[in-house]
């Protein structure tokens, strides 16, 4: 009944992630204008604005950014869709043993820490969340290359390098022009990926039911 009830959720990565490209682009729109390029530029730049510059609630202008709980609600949506995917992906893999836990709650508690990034922990929540979700992420591409879905195992390490070149402009400031449009790439690449395999796996484990069924009353 328990199990029963939770797989109504599998979809949850699929939801957080097309509100967070629903509320990302409201709150966009909404943003009065600046950015730590152009100050006084107007609206919101794809070039120049970073994700995270929406989530406040004065802009760059110096303007009152109406709609930063928007952008806030869209950043919750999305880690929560990441944190819901990493909880049912052992279900979906039918993984056992130290995988199931490194995935299920480093992932999960991972996003957990991501969603503090919008608070005055930005810098060291940045740095805690990519560390704690790194064993989650080296089970899940462990798991996608033993079963050999290698569509999905390529595509997460480049997610992953996109991830690291992140955090290395981030934190070095080197080629820090570039980083508003890598960090639109990297979030753009992970939605993708994420509900590829959300729909992907799901009937696969379908599937693999009714097979499973199918030889038991056979």
């Amino acid at each position: 009944m328990a199990s029963q009830y939770l797989n109504r959720f599998q979809y949850l990565p699929t939801i957080g992630c097309i509100l967070f490209l629903l509320l990302m682009t409201i709150a966009s729109i909404n943003y009065p204008g600046g950015s730590e390029v152009k100050e006084c530029s107007i609206g919101y730049s794809w070039e120049d604005n970073y994700l995270c510059d929406v989530l406040a609630d004065v802009s760059h202008s110096n303007d009152h950014h109406h709609f930063h709980r928007v952008g806030l609600a869209a950043m919750i949506c999305f880690c929560g869709g990441i944190s819901m995917f990493f909880f049912y992906f052992p279900s979906w893999m039918n993984v056992q043993g130290p995988w199931r836990f490194v995935i299920k709650w480093m992932g999960l508690i991972s996003m957990i820490g991501a969603m503090l990034i919008f608070t005055n922990l930005h810098n060291i929540m940045i740095a805690v969340s990519s560390i704690l979700a790194l064993p989650a992420l080296i089970g899940v591409f462990n798991i996608l290359y033993r079963r050999r879905l290698f569509p999905f195992f390529f595509a997460g390490i480049l997610i992953l390098i996109l991830l690291v070149i992140n955090n290395v402009i981030y934190y070095t400031d080197y080629m820090v022009q570039w980083l508003p449009q890598i960090q639109k790439i990297s979030a753009l690449c992970i939605v993708h990926w994420l509900v590829v395999m959300n729909w992907k796996f799901i009937n696969l484990k379908k599937e693999l039911s009714v097979k499973n069924l199918t030889s038991t009353t056979s």
